[in-house]
């Protein structure tokens, strides 16, 4: 038991530094960054977890020689993993990997790089990810998927009474809308609208 005793402090004192540094990065992006400007909050339980699993997979992989090609399989399948029952958006998506490639950085960052290295690119990438994010927080645009019914009002003449009426019905102002398909048998269109959210506090 006394000899069990070192190497469990070893390998804690190993761990318990990027462990930190890794869930500290993944509370800036999920809870200070997505979670405070998007309403998809469901997906904030995706981000932890998958930022977790892969932390620990790859952590455990730092220690095992393996190639390259193999690292950046496990990165592909990981992205792959995308729910399929679900379609994400681009910007889901991106968090997406940005909680994957955190997770993975972190976790085989080996003694040689230095922590004190690691810290530096997390600290570039979270702020990137603010800067981008934040500064547009006040004002900022976000789309949705519309079926809509009224099609005489797709032709190109008639925009600004659609912009007028999809904004009446969403309770925001319309930016933009494009038709991604029409159904004549149903008298329905899908729209990507483009709408700008109220001010986040």
């Amino acid at each position: 038991m006394a000899d069990l005793w070192p190497v469990v402090s070893d390998a804690v004192a190993s761990l318990a530094p990027r462990l930190a540094l890794d869930l500290a990065c993944a509370y800036v992006v999920v809870q200070g960054v997505y979670v405070r400007l998007y309403p998809r909050r469901e997906y904030a339980f995706t981000y932890w977890l998958l930022n977790l699993i892969t932390f620990s997979v790859a952590y455990m992989l730092s220690g095992v020689r393996v190639e390259m090609g193999l690292s950046l399989g496990l990165f592909a399948v990981f992205g792959i993993l995308r729910y399929r029952t679900e379609a994400m958006r681009i910007r889901d998506l991106t968090y997406l990997f940005v909680v994957i490639g955190l997770a993975i950085m972190n976790g085989v960052a080996s003694e040689r790089t230095g922590l004190v290295r690691v810290v530096f690119i997390d600290a570039a990438i979270l702020a990137v990810v603010a800067a981008l994010e934040l500064r547009q927080a006040q004002h900022r645009e976000d789309t949705v998927l519309v079926r809509y019914d009224r099609l005489e009002l797709l032709q190109a003449e008639q925009r600004e009474a659609l912009l007028a009426d999809l904004s009446k019905r969403l309770g925001a102002t319309c930016e933009r809308a494009v038709i991604e398909h029409v159904d004549l048998m149903h008298d329905s269109a899908e729209l990507v609208v483009t709408y700008r959210t109220a001010p986040r506090t």
